[in-house]
């Protein structure tokens, strides 16, 4: 076998080397770029405000919507009701119910079977 030739170890990139090639990147970017002028000479005011005027429309528009959606979602909120507000709604409404008293009547003569019979209360069904 031939011997292996020695891996050529790269420069590491200092802090100088990393600066540059920043520079350099910023360099290219600056040419690509339009000046004022380069953008006076495209476009007249009275072009840009014709250019500008739909997107000034739909800014309006969507700020428009954007406040309805605000006060549609405050409107829903103030309107909910928490978890805990419906079920104490519902635990009235079952209590003045025919059914809660004769739940209730079941459960008092089931007490007085379970004191008969000597049963704990702890030791109930669930």
């Amino acid at each position: 076998m031939a011997p292996k030739s020695p891996a050529q170890k790269k420069k590491p990139i200092t802090l100088d080397d990393f600066a540059s090639a920043i520079q350099n990147d910023y360099r290219a970017i600056r040419k690509d770029m339009a000046t004022k002028a380069d953008l006076k000479d495209m476009l007249t005011k009275a072009d840009l405000k014709a250019e500008l005027w739909p997107l000034q429309r739909d800014i309006k528009t969507l700020e428009k919507n954007l406040r309805e959606l605000r006060d549609d979602v405050q409107t829903i909120t103030e309107v909910m009701v928490s978890k805990a507000d419906l079920a104490n709604t519902l635990s009235e409404e079952l209590a003045k119910s025919e059914y809660a008293r004769q739940l209730q009547d079941v459960r008092n003569r089931v007490d007085v079977l379970e004191r008969q019979l000597g049963i704990k209360p702890t030791h109930r069904a669930a």
